[in-house]
């Protein structure tokens, strides 16, 4: 499996289920700036740099195992009117088939509950490889169960790749140093995948945590937190940018926010809508800040650090400032 995209989504339901129908599941390593530039390469200019990941991943992959599985996310929901996801998340198998001459067969896990439940999909995926019939529900409820525990990590605030990490690694039980009581705090807004990978987003959560600040990711919302927000925002037919929405107009109204960053990858057409909604539209319910924080494959590390640097820096001296006002008779 590609460490690129919904890996950092649905990871866990996938390893467990595949394993559960006999699979020996390989993920590919954490990116680094070699499999960025292998997928920079391979991929045409005009697409976000996470699909350009994700190339780089399948490229590093590709002589190391018997079948490559890249999900095809069409529909993930079902509600009234029609709801997608990114043009790009529906057509990346056929995208990473079509830019390689020479592949092991690639699994296409297509999921469009419009159609058909989530768990169809997971039958036919179980098919093509073959599982026996009394085999399938097993392993379907393993991963619905593993799938469950890495939610609970993201909902206690650990970021994507550190919930994996103590998954799979057993990196300590403790919570990170980033989720320590500071005196500024700052939520990041972004897809899993931008917030999960230390490549793509510059490693924008060890700057803001250097800079002494306590950061909150979005994927610590639940599918709660978020259905409740709804009502009093537009409605989007695409679903995980409906989920950033409600994401940031959520975190936009915390007392215990400061700041927010909204994180998104360059070339993105969805996000690039989102922004303006978030932008024109969220009003913060307190002294809170915005920040757009627009990343690809050229951003420099340095430049994501002197914005962290000095976004925190302009938080603390507003919070004194208020505080002096305040404290004058």
């Amino acid at each position: 499996m590609p460490r690129a995209l919904m890996f950092y989504r649905y990871y866990p339901f996938l390893k467990a289920m595949l394993e559960g129908c006999g699979c020996e599941v390989l993920a590919s390593p954490p990116t680094n700036l070699e499999i960025l530039g292998e997928g920079t390469n391979r991929c045409v200019d005009d697409v976000c740099v996470a699909v350009k990941v994700l190339f780089g991943h399948v490229s590093r992959l590709a002589r190391e195992v018997d079948a490559i599985l890249v999900p095809r996310l069409v529909s993930v929901e079902k509600r009234k009117y029609d709801t997608f996801t990114c043009p790009k998340l529906i057509a990346a198998p056929d995208m990473v088939r079509y830019s390689f001459r020479h592949l092991p067969p690639l699994l296409d896990f297509t999921v469009d509950v419009a159609r058909a439940p989530w768990w169809w999909s997971c039958v036919r995926l179980m098919r093509r490889l073959g599982v026996p019939l009394r085999v399938m529900p097993h392993a379907y409820s393993s991963g619905i169960r593993e799938q469950e525990g890495y939610d609970g990590l993201l909902r206690a605030g650990l970021l994507p790749a550190d919930a994996l990490s103590r998954m799979y690694n057993g990196n300590g039980t403790s919570l990170p140093p980033y989720l320590a009581e500071r005196d500024v705090t700052v939520a990041v807004v972004g897809h899993p995948y931008l917030l999960g990978d230390h490549i793509v987003n510059k490693r924008l959560f060890h700057w803001l945590d250097a800079a002494g600040v306590r950061v909150l990711g979005s994927t610590m919302l639940s599918e709660r937190d978020l259905d409740a927000e709804e009502p009093s925002l537009p409605t989007l037919s695409w679903s995980y940018e409906r989920e950033l929405l409600a994401a940031a107009s959520i975190l936009m109204k915390r007392d215990d926010v400061d700041g927010v960053v909204y994180l998104t990858s360059f070339g993105c057409g969805p996000d690039s809508l989102i922004t303006e909604i978030v932008r024109r539209e969220l009003r913060p319910a307190g002294d809170q800040v915005l920040m757009e924080m627009v990343l690809d494959e050229h951003s420099a590390e340095s430049g994501v650090r002197t914005r962290a640097e000095a976004f925190a820096d302009m938080l603390r001296h507003r919070k004194k400032a208020y505080a002096s006002a305040r404290r004058v008779p």
